[in-house]
């Protein structure tokens, strides 16, 4: 009990593990928001530790996540031009983090594949896919279906919409995610 004193996360624990009342939407919007500035903080430790400025390391992440992606995929998933993925390339290459190879059947496209010293774990991204892995084991499949419905939305919302103003959100305070 001391040593979460120290962290100060009482607050967050007592709402987590107190099952006798619901928990409302904005506390977990606030534990959502500490989790997003926790990872950011996180992903700037790596960065600083792997030595890599933000868009390599969102190129080895996405590395990671993508099955031997090509040169021009990493490019749009990424916003840059091709120019701009070739530098990217080019500098994870020369510290053995990446390797490009012609593809098998067209060998006018470049995959990207991870090199001999590509990163064993990205950090933080592990670390919460380790911990969404025991919360989804928990969960019934038609919950699984409501989770990933609800994230989606929210992600295409973010990307979609502009900044809501104060009238806007007055007049629709509720969402489509139930």
């Amino acid at each position: 009990m001391m040593y979460l004193e120290k962290l100060n996360i009482n607050y967050a624990r007592e709402v987590i593990m107190d099952c006798s009342r619901p928990l409302i939407a904005s506390e977990v919007f606030r534990l959502l928001l500490k989790l997003q500035r926790s990872y950011a903080l996180s992903e700037a430790r790596l960065r600083h530790s792997l030595d890599l400025n933000d868009t390599d390391l969102r190129a080895v992440n996405l590395l990671r996540s993508m099955q031997t992606p090509s040169s021009g995929e990493l490019a749009r998933e990424l916003g840059v031009s091709s120019a701009g993925i070739t530098s990217v390339l080019d500098r994870l290459e020369v510290r053995g983090m990446v390797e490009r190879r012609h593809h098998a059947a067209d060998r006018r496209r470049t995959l990207v594949v991870p090199g001999r010293n590509f990163p064993v774990s990205t950090g933080p991204g592990q670390v919460l896919l380790r911990k969404l892995h025991t919360f989804y084991a928990q969960l019934d499949e038609p919950s699984r279906r409501n989770l990933g419905a609800l994230l989606e939305e929210a992600r295409r919302e973010l990307e979609t919409r502009d900044t809501v103003t104060s009238e806007e959100n007055q007049a629709n305070p509720t969402t489509s995610f139930q």
